[in-house]
């Protein structure tokens, strides 16, 4: 049954990606606007919105009960939509499919039916109201001033790293992409700022001053000392203003030290925030699966979903940072990504690649084709298209393996090989 109302929903992608919020309020609406019931931290960016939801979610649920929005999901739908530690259950998914599949349909009537994230998203906002959320964490889909998730009234809006991911729909500069991401910024409301690009920066002041918006400066805000890692976690201390925290993570990676940080500014800004022991609790036992994950040590594998060169950037500096070894890079990516300036980045690292396919069979990029697109950038190249076979072929004959190029090849490598996706620690 779950199968036939996910195939449905799934099916809703027929109308692609539309940039306005029209279907998705009149969705909401006849719902009796859900998102309304519940305080929301919105969170926006190109790169690392996903991790300080995480965050987030975490650090309030240690005195609230909290719900967290994210996309894509790693292996099934029900990772998208989650409340205290638990996935959105499939009767639930069933149920409102039921209940609003007609209304859905005849919004074609007056407008256009909603779409798979549209549709998707209201449900997440019915659901976390339905179950007397009192915060949830909500990631935006795509952008931010047009993206479905742009209905709520956040306490607070949080923009992380700004790249040119998609800049056929938000713009090609970082100026008219800040501009998208800066939509969700409300009026009144505080905004946390992650990235530090003059042009991002200089158009989200713009933005804050109109809305009246409080803007803070994650660099400005949080110092770090103190910074103590290994392969088992990362132990730094974090000042701002107002406190001092002890922060303990098992999330690697340099770029996680800025995305705690701007969780914590953010969670700051709340009047009715937690406080500081549940701020250390909830870092510590936030995860966020397939960003720089450790599989296995012996031999050492490594699964990071780094689709975008910025991202790309950032894995290959953590990588140096926290592995001494050489690996061999397991890489698949989809058709629609800036691959050559991926592998470009990602060659930094090691002159091996086995080049695979993405889960994805309608913008996986063909291997044959993205080793023709790269040329001569590896000098050891092999090719093999099941994903499941390269993986096994990888770690059989490599002491250090990193797997990296699409959630869609990670995601499936994780459902291969059972491997958690839940965004916390279970003690």
């Amino acid at each position: 049954m779950i199968d036939d109302t996910l195939n449905y929903l799934y099916s809703l992608t027929r109308e692609g990606i539309k940039m306005d919020l029209n279907a998705t309020r009149a969705l909401a609406e006849h719902l009796g606007n859900p998102q309304n019931k519940f305080k929301t931290i919105h969170i926006a960016g190109t790169n690392g919105k996903g991790s300080i939801a995480s965050y987030i979610y975490n650090i309030l649920g240690q005195k609230y009960k909290t719900g967290m929005y994210t996309s894509p999901h790693l292996i099934d739908f029900n990772e998208r939509i989650i409340v205290d530690q638990q996935q959105i259950p499939d009767t639930y998914i069933i149920d409102f499919m039921e209940k609003n599949r007609s209304y859905i349909e005849n919004l074609a009537v007056k407008y256009r039916n909603p779409t798979f994230f549209e549709t998707t998203t209201v449900m997440a906002f019915k659901y976390f109201a339905d179950m007397n959320a009192d915060f949830a964490a909500v990631e935006v889909g795509l952008g931010g001033r047009l993206d479905s998730t742009n209905i709520v009234m956040p306490e607070i809006s949080i923009i992380a790293q700004i790249g040119y991911e998609h800049y056929q729909r938000l713009g090609c500069s970082l100026t008219s992409i800040a501009y998208e991401k800066g939509g969700i910024i409300k009026e009144g409301k505080p905004v946390v700022l992650l990235d530090e690009k003059p042009e991002v920066v200089s158009e989200i002041k713009k933005l804050a001053e109109i809305r009246n918006s409080e803007l803070k400066m994650v660099s400005n805000y949080c110092n770090v000392s103190d910074l103590k890692y290994s392969l088992d976690g990362m132990f730094f201390t974090l000042k701002t203003p107002l406190e001092e925290y002890k922060i303990k993570t098992t999330n690697l990676g340099l770029f996680q030290i800025k995305n705690i940080s701007a969780a914590v500014t953010a969670i700051e800004s709340i009047p009715d925030n937690p406080g500081k022991l549940a701020i250390e609790a909830g870092i510590a036992k936030a995860r966020w699966p397939s960003r720089f994950e450790i599989i296995s040590k012996d031999p050492l594998i490594i699964m990071d979903s780094s689709h975008n060169p910025p991202a790309a950037s950032a894995l290959v500096e953590t990588f140096k940072t926290f592995v001494s070894q050489k690996p061999v890079l397991l890489i698949g990516m989809l058709n629609d990504k800036d691959y050559f300036s991926y592998m470009s980045i990602m060659r930094k690292l090691s002159d091996t690649v086995i080049l695979t396919t993405p889960d994805d069979p309608e913008r996986s990029l063909d291997p044959e084709a993205l080793a023709k697109g790269m040329g001569n950038m590896f000098p050891n190249i092999k090719i093999i298209k099941d994903p499941v076979q390269a993986y096994n072929y990888a770690i059989e004959n490599n002491k250090c393996v990193l797997v990296t190029g699409s959630m869609y090849l990670v995601g499936m490598l994780k459902k291969y090989l059972n491997s958690s996706v839940r965004p916390f620690n279970i003690n």
